[in-house]
């Protein structure tokens, strides 16, 4: 079985990219051959991982969506002979990548939905009525994600997943990383893992970690991740000094999480935010917007929080969350994780399950 996965977004640490990346090897154990492809160019680290997993990286130089870009897809899935296309989105755009998978040829054609919304919501609308003509298999990180592309149409959760041995709580590591990052062991730290984008808010969080701090004057922001926005949050939370700690991206979040105390997800909207099974899996109490899906609170770790409560509200919700002792809280939630279905040997399954139903 061949298999073509197409991103519609930029090719890094995102949770699209990692949801096939993370899959690469259960799905060459099961005898499947998997390539990447992408309108963007892909992230120089990442690249090297690809490929070293044994997937190629094909880089569709055109605009998408474009008919140039339709037609450099099609051309690769046609020379390739791909059994099934798999692409990655969040809204009806991915008609462009279905329609070059059947003019190359391709009967299985599999629109994922990653998201709860889009930001070109006209264009979403009128492309609409083409793209439910064009896939033969839907597929979804979760319920909200698969209703709002999909509506009533059936599609199939495949869930985010994690290594769920890898995000354990590792006292050593939390030691090591805030003697690192010249954090007392006293001092509160508020944690939060994403890319510096529109829809994470980071805005509204460093409001609240603003307010916070009025209640805890010792207390740190530690914002892991990067992003186009990353140099705005920057300047914003520049008359907090030393308060609010920058990592750029790291390849060890895991390390970081378990130097943190608790968690926010402020984000105007998420399709399953994968951080939060990570958080939970570090046995770290977390508050998220009430805008984003209650599929990934699989523990009693997870509060939400309407983002209309304000800045003073947040933080005070922060300071009275529950924050059990970290190894049996992350053991539990491992535990969770495992039996749902999100451990990450699990969710390869799955994916091996769906292809072999569609084809």
């Amino acid at each position: 079985m061949r298999v073509l996965h197409v991103f519609t977004v930029p090719v890094t640490r995102n949770g699209i990219t990692m949801f096939a990346l993370q899959r690469l090897p259960g799905l060459r154990a099961a005898g499947v051959e998997a390539d990447f492809a992408s309108p963007n160019t892909v992230e120089a680290g990442l690249l090297a991982q690809i490929e070293q997993a044994g997937a190629r990286v094909f880089v569709v130089p055109q605009k998408r969506p474009s008919l140039s870009y339709v037609r450099a897809l099609a051309a690769i899935v046609r020379r390739e002979k791909y059994d099934i296309v798999h692409a990655h989105g969040n809204s009806s755009s991915l008609f462009f990548e279905m329609l070059a998978a059947s003019l190359g040829g391709c009967r299985a054609r599999v629109a994922h939905s990653h998201n709860t919304t889009c930001n070109h919501l006209r264009q979403d609308k009128y492309l609409r009525p083409l793209f439910y003509r064009s896939y033969t298999a839907a597929a979804a990180c979760g319920r909200d994600a698969g209703k709002w592309l999909f509506g009533s149409r059936p599609f199939t959760v495949l869930p985010n997943a994690v290594d769920v041995g890898r995000f354990q709580y590792d006292p050593a590591a939390r030691a090591r990383v805030r003697a690192a990052l010249g954090i007392g062991e006293d001092e509160l730290v508020l944690g939060h893992v994403g890319r510096f984008n529109g829809q994470k808010n980071h805005r509204f969080l460093l409001e609240v970690f603003r307010a916070l701090l009025e209640s805890e004057p010792r207390a740190r922001l530690l914002l892991v991740g990067d992003g186009y926005l990353e140099n705005d949050v920057r300047a914003q939370a520049a008359p907090l000094g030393n308060r609010v700690l920058f990592t750029g991206a790291v390849p060890d979040p895991q390390n970081y999480l378990s130097a943190m105390d608790v968690m926010a997800l402020p984000s105007l909207f998420e399709g399953f935010p994968t951080v939060l099974l990570e958080w939970q899996c570090a046995g770290l109490p977390a508050l998220v917007s009430a805008r984003v899906t209650d599929e990934a609170a699989l523990t009693p770790l997870v509060r939400y929080l309407p983002l209309e409560a304000g800045a003073p509200a947040w933080a005070r919700a922060l300071l009275e969350l529950p924050r059990p002792e970290r190894p049996e809280a992350s053991a539990q939630a491992a535990r969770a994780l495992q039996a749902g279905g999100y451990a990450l040997e699990d969710a390869a399954d799955a994916l091996m399950r769906f292809y072999r139903q569609i084809i």
